[in-house]
């Protein structure tokens, strides 16, 4: 029975389309099938799921199609609500104790954006009072009902992510030899969104998320005019990063370009002219570029 249950599901969520892959084990070696499935349109709004019958039936479809009945899952969350920031805890307290602690302080040492969060933490530096962490705050009916959407289809959520972190792991364990301080920018650009995530010690330390609104069939003039406002915007970032996330102490100093904006090349183009920082493109894969979020979560560890 354990033979016949082996392998892992990948799911990879955005607005628009549904990205997966079936590995038997969590390496980008073992993968058996990729592919993916475009949502009629508002079965997701702004990130949740908006009509779960329609959800539920185009994940079904996949599970009978591939056989992936009980199948473990993994799955990835579009990253517009995702709050990070960087807090204090007491040294003495462990990651479970910290995240208690953190869940008491909303409301009165800070405040978020939405109520009832899924919150996870990393530990940072620390000295003998105080320990630095990361704080990674989602809504958590946002994620229920993705795990109960999957359930429904005959999977087996285990695990949920940021797609920011999935296609970040893609890049830091293809290329191992890479110096993790480097403050690296990774610009994930979708066709309905912009994300842009900075990236410090292999951390997230910051993430903007950007509505974005252009016609299948705009003409080049109106698309390279999109794409020169928002290269505006990832200028902005790159210098409130280096100003204000790092006070002057740091900049960003490799970007990461993925996503499956349909006009990626003049994306490209149009970055090499305005920015002096290493373009990394994804472009020696096996797989397209707009297959790395997927690729990525494959390689989140069980536990």
């Amino acid at each position: 029975m354990g033979l016949m249950n082996n392998g892992r599901v990948n799911i990879v969520i955005t607005n628009q389309v549904l990205r997966y892959s079936y590995h038997k084990n969590n390496n980008v070696v073992g993968m058996v099938v990729h592919g993916e499935v475009e949502f009629p349109e508002g079965t997701i709004k702004d990130g949740a799921i908006e009509n779960s019958g329609v959800f539920v039936e185009v994940v079904n479809e996949l599970v009978h199609k591939h056989k992936w009945k009980r199948k473990k899952l993994f799955f990835a969350v579009p990253d517009d609500t995702v709050v990070i920031r960087q807090l204090q805890v007491p040294a003495v307290l462990t990651k479970e104790e910290a995240a208690g602690y953190v869940k008491a302080q909303i409301g009165s040492s800070f405040y978020l954006p939405f109520s009832n969060p899924a919150i996870a933490i990393e530990f940072l530096e620390a000295d003998e009072k105080n320990r630095d962490i990361l704080l990674f705050a989602y809504p958590n009916d946002k994620i229920s009902a993705y795990e109960e959407a999957f359930e429904k289809a005959g999977l087996k959520p285990m695990a949920a992510d940021l797609t920011s972190l999935s296609v970040y792991r893609y890049y830091y364990v293809s290329n191992p030899n890479q110096d993790g301080k480097n403050h690296v920018l990774l610009i994930h650009w979708n066709k309905d969104s912009l994300l842009l995530t900075a990236f410090n010690n292999h951390k997230a330390v910051f993430s903007r998320y950007v509505k974005i609104s252009i016609d299948a069939d705009s003409d080049e003039q109106a698309v390279r005019q999109l794409i020169n406002e928002y290269t505006i915007e990832i200028n902005r970032i790159i210098d409130f990063y280096q100003y204000s996330i790092t006070k002057g102490e740091a900049q960003i100093n490799q970007l990461l370009l993925s996503g499956d904006f349909p006009f990626m090349e003049m994306v490209k183009t149009t970055l090499t002219e305005t920015v002096t920082i290493p373009i990394h493109h994804f472009e020696n894969e096996k797989l397209t570029a707009k297959y790395i979020d997927v690729l990525g979560l494959a390689l989140k560890k069980d536990s």
